[in-house]
C-alpha cells in the first residue's frame, strides 16, 4: 500500500513538473522524454549549455503544442461521436478507451520524433529517470500552477455547456407561448442535439413539437430514445412518456405493436411493485380499449405471483385493479367473484381500507347490475354509502385516449 502511495506521489510530481532539461551535479545532461512512469529522461554524459540544448527544447515545445491540439481534437471527435449514439456506461467506457488509444498513439509518435531528433543532433543517449533536484518551495509553485491549469480547463468545459441552458430555455419559451412556435422549437433542438448530448427533457420537448406538427414518426423516435437514455431508471415523467408511446405506436403501427414495444422497453426498467402495478394498469386499459386484451389477466396473475405473500397491501390493491379490468372486459361474474373476496378482506381492515371499501361496493354493484341482479346491485350501492347522485361516477370506465403534455 505504501509503495502505491509513493508511486502516485511521484507520478503526480512528474505531471506537475514543467522542466524539460537539466544538468545534474555530475555534469550529465538530461532531456525529458514522453514516458510518464519509469526512465522518463534521455541522459547524455556530457554537459550541454542552454544555448546548445535550446534547439532540442524548441523542437520539444513545438511537439507539445501539436500534441495538445491533437488531444483536444481527439476529445472533440470522441465527444461528438458519443452524443450521437446511445449514451450509457459501456459507450462512455468505449469512448474513453478510444480517446486513450488515439491520444497515446499521438504521444508515441511525438516520442519517436523527439528521440530521433536528439539522436541526430546529440548522438546516442541512455534512458534514465528525469529527476531534477527541486526545492519544496519550487515544488509547491509547480503544484499550484498545475492546479491552476486544471481549474482553467474545468472552467472552459463548464463555459462550453452554459449555452445548453440558454438553448433549452428558448425551446421552453417557444413551446409555452399562447401560440407556440413548434417548428422553431424543432430547429432549435437540432442545434442543441448537434452540440450537446440530449437530455430526456429535450427529447420530451422535441417529441411534443413534432407531434403538434404531425411528425408522428419523429415524435415516437424521440420518446423511445428518451426512455432508452434513462437506462434502468424510472421516474414520474415516464408515465407520460409511456402513455404517449402507446398512442403513437398505435397510430403508426397498430395496437398490438404498441403493446409489444411497451413490453420491450418496460422490461429494461427497474420498477417498484407500485410502479409495476401502475404501468400494468396503463397497459391493461389500453389493451382492453383497443381489443388486444388476451394477456391482461395473465399479466395480473404473473405480477401477483411475483409479490411476496407478506406484502398483503400491494396484493390487495393489485387485485382491486384486476377486478376493475374484469369489469371492463365484460367478465362480470368473474369480477363479482373477486369482489366477494376483496370486500370481506377490506371490512376486516376497515381502518385501513375505508375509502377503498366504498369503491369496491360500488363497482360490485355495477357488475351485479350488468349481470341482471338489480336487487344485489342496489344493496351494494346502499352499502357503499355513496350519494345516489354521485354513484355513476364510480362505475369502471375507460379514460379518454389522447396525447399527454408534460409541463416544461
Amino acid at each position: 500500500m505504501q509503495f502505491n502511495k509513493i508511486d502516485i506521489k511521484n507520478l503526480f510530481n512528474k505531471l506537475c513538473n514543467p522542466l524539460l532539461f537539466y544538468v545534474d551535479k555530475s555534469g550529465n545532461s538530461f532531456f525529458r522524454n514522453y514516458c510518464l512512469f519509469f526512465k522518463n529522461g534521455y541522459m547524455y554524459s556530457e554537459t550541454f549549455s542552454m544555448p546548445e540544448a535550446g534547439k532540442a527544447l524548441e523542437y520539444r515545445i513545438q511537439l507539445d503544442k501539436h500534441l495538445r491540439t491533437t488531444g483536444w481534437l481527439i476529445a472533440l471527435l470522441v465527444y461528438f461521436i458519443l452524443i450521437h449514439t446511445t449514451v450509457n456506461l459501456w459507450t462512455i467506457l468505449l469512448g474513453e478507451i478510444v480517446w486513450i488509444a488515439l491520444y497515446f498513439g499521438a504521444r508515441t509518435i511525438c516520442a519517436n520524433l523527439y528521440s530521433k531528433f536528439l539522436f541526430t543532433h546529440y548522438g546516442k543517449y541512455v534512458l534514465e529517470e528525469f529527476a531534477p533536484e527541486i526545492s519544496k518551495k519550487k515544488q509547491k509553485e509547480y503544484h499550484y500552477s498545475f492546479y491552476s491549469r486544471i481549474t482553467k480547463y474545468a472552467i472552459l468545459i463548464l463555459l462550453f455547456f452554459v449555452p445548453a441552458l440558454l438553448i433549452s430555455s428558448i425551446m421552453k419559451i417557444d413551446l409555452n407561448l399562447k401560440k407556440p412556435h413548434f417548428k422553431a422549437a424543432i430547429n432549435i433542438s437540432k442545434i442543441y442535439s448537434f452540440i450537446y448530448p440530449k437530455t430526456p427533457k429535450i427529447y420530451d420537448m422535441e417529441a411534443y413539437a413534432k407531434y403538434m406538427t404531425e411528425d408522428f414518426e419523429g415524435a415516437l423516435k424521440d420518446y423511445k430514445s428518451g426512455l432508452e437514455k434513462r437506462g434502468k431508471n424510472f421516474g414520474q415523467n415516464d408515465y407520460i412518456r409511456f402513455a404517449n408511446l402507446l398512442l403513437l405506436e398505435k397510430k403508426l403501427y397498430g395496437s398490438q405493436n404498441a403493446i409489444d414495444t411497451f413490453n420491450e422497453i418496460i422490461t429494461k426498467k427497474n420498477l417498484s411493485v407500485m410502479e409495476q402495478s401502475k404501468m400494468l394498469w396503463m397497459k391493461s386499459i389500453f389493451s382492453i380499449q383497443n381489443n388486444v386484451s388476451d394477456f391482461v389477466m395473465t399479466d395480473y396473475d404473473e405480477l401477483l405471483a411475483s409479490i411476496n405473500d407478506k406484502d398483503e397491501r400491494n396484493k390487495f390493491y393489485i387485485n382491486c385493479d384486476k377486478a376493475y379490468m374484469l369489469y371492463l372486459m365484460g367478465k362480470y361474474k368473474e369480477a363479482i367473484a373477486l369482489y366477494d373476496i376483496l370486500i370481506p378482506y377490506a371490512i376486516e381492515r376497515k381502518d385501513k381500507y375505508k375509502k377503498e371499501l366504498k369503491s369496491l361496493y360500488a363497482e360490485r354493484g355495477f357488475a351485479k347490475r350488468r349481470s341482471g341482479d338489480s336487487t344485489g346491485a342496489n344493496s351494494d350501492f346502499l352499502s357503499s354509502e355513496i350519494d345516489m347522485y354521485e354513484i355513476d361516477s364510480y362505475e369502471p370506465k375507460f379514460s379518454a385516449q389522447g396525447f399527454m403534455v408534460d409541463k416544461f
